[in-house]
């Protein structure tokens, strides 16, 4: 998608708008104003404040400026041919999100509340099922744009409007940070090769000091963690939720949905297929044995450069769960983060990867005794591996299977307020 473009509409009796060298507005002035009439291009849109890049007109090449001054525009939106794109005045139809997302997140057991704890994929596909007839869905979905996955840009009824009127209404950002729902904001950025879902408080201004990065498993959708990043959500800390770049052949499961208001009634539609988002893996697996090593080198330097480019100034927490722990066990080699999370790793896979590092930073290791992918005992060894080698490695046994218990949360959220505090 384009960048929106923005003319100054503002500040004709004062030369132009007052330009800043920051997103605050304590940050230094510039000292040209940017002129009435000028165009410039979006670079990011933070509440009411845009940072630009100019296109014509007089003013500095770049800066940070006010859309608003109290309730008078000083910056509208104009279309390619410069006229003004009209806000949307379509009357939303109320909606009631009761029956929503009993349970939401990656393998979470009794995490409750409508949409609170439900990612925008969540609610988006969901929304699709209602109001998105079956032959129009895959190539519906890619014309979702970024801002709508922005809880801090946009609302539900926005997402929902967009949806009943399958795209014909996109409202726009309003250039008012919104409230985000249980106060936890998630956007959409891509870090490396890889789209990211990111998690952080909603009231977090400042830099996090924490990024943890944390890798799903094999054969589950890109958000499957979101519910631990939402249960993780404190401040200082921000969760990146990687989605693996491979598509799963492994065909998803039928989802039953209860007392859903008018669905578009699909049992009469035996000619189509129903098309729904695909499963995601780092790598197949149906992948040969002799094969395992080079598609995990491969998982791990995407990984890393996804780490790297999403943690900026900030200490680093790797991790994940099932064949994403692999894969951010593997990349710690070359991120070097402060901190490793390990949540039901392959130990047959997992602990020689393990035994190859050089001073590896404290970690926390879960394993399930009813685990039967990554049985405990193998879970284990990939603990006494890190602890030999040096490693102030935390086990976390919990009754459970293959999944993360609310035990494994609290434990997780503990060891990055450590981290944190460090």
């Amino acid at each position: 998608m384009a960048p929106r473009q923005w003319k100054v509409v503002g500040g004709g009796s004062a030369g132009g708008i007052v330009v800043r060298s920051g997103q605050k507005l304590t940050s230094e002035q510039l000292g040209d104003r940017l002129a009435t009439g000028a165009l410039v291009k979006e670079l990011k849109l933070e509440g009411d404040r845009l940072n630009f890049e100019l296109v014509s007109g007089k003013g500095p090449d770049a800066g940070w400026v006010s859309l608003k001054l109290k309730d008078k525009d000083l910056l509208v939106e104009v279309d390619a041919e410069g006229n003004t794109v009209a806000k949307d005045a379509l009357k939303k139809k109320s909606w009631d999100t009761k029956f929503l997302f009993k349970g939401c997140g990656a393998n979470i057991r009794a995490l409750e509340g409508g949409t609170e704890g439900a990612s925008r994929d969540q609610l988006f596909e969901f929304l699709m099922r209602q109001h998105v007839s079956p032959e129009l869905r895959k190539d519906f979905w890619p014309e979702i744009p970024d801002h709508l996955y922005d809880t801090a840009k946009t609302s539900e009824m926005d997402c929902i409007t967009f949806f009943q009127t399958v795209g014909h209404l996109a409202c726009e950002p309003s250039g008012k940070r919104l409230p985000s729902p249980g106060g936890v904001r998630q956007r959409l950025e891509r870090f490396g090769d890889l789209r990211c879902i990111v998690v952080e408080p909603d009231a977090m201004q400042e830099p996090p000091k924490l990024v943890a990065v944390l890798a799903h498993g094999i054969e589950v959708l890109g958000d499957d963690l979101y519910g631990l990043a939402h249960r993780l959500c404190t401040d200082g800390l921000r969760v990146v939720l990687p989605e693996a770049p491979s598509e799963s052949a492994q065909p998803r499961e039928e989802d039953i949905v209860e007392n859903v208001g008018q669905p578009i009634d699909e049992s009469q539609r035996e000619d189509l297929d129903e098309w729904r988002k695909p499963l995601r893996e780092w790598w197949s697996r149906s992948v040969k044995e002799k094969d395992i090593e080079k598609c995990l080198s491969q998982a791990a330097e995407g990984l890393t450069a996804c780490a790297a480019a999403a943690k900026g100034d900030a200490k680093l927490v790797l991790g994940g769960f099932s064949q994403g722990s692999l894969v951010a066990l593997a990349a710690a080699k070359k991120a070097k983060p402060s901190g490793l999370i390990l949540l039901c790793p392959p130990g047959a896979v997992a602990a020689p990867v393990a035994k190859t590092l050089d001073a590896p930073p404290p970690a926390l290791v879960a394993s399930g005794s009813e685990d039967i992918i990554a049985p405990r005992d193998g879970v284990h060894q990939v603990h006494e591996a890190l602890t030999s080698a040096g490693s102030r490695a935390e086990l976390v046994n919990f009754e459970g299977g293959h999944e993360v218990t609310m035990k494994v949360v609290d434990a997780v959220r503990a060891f990055l307020l450590k981290s944190i505090r460090s």
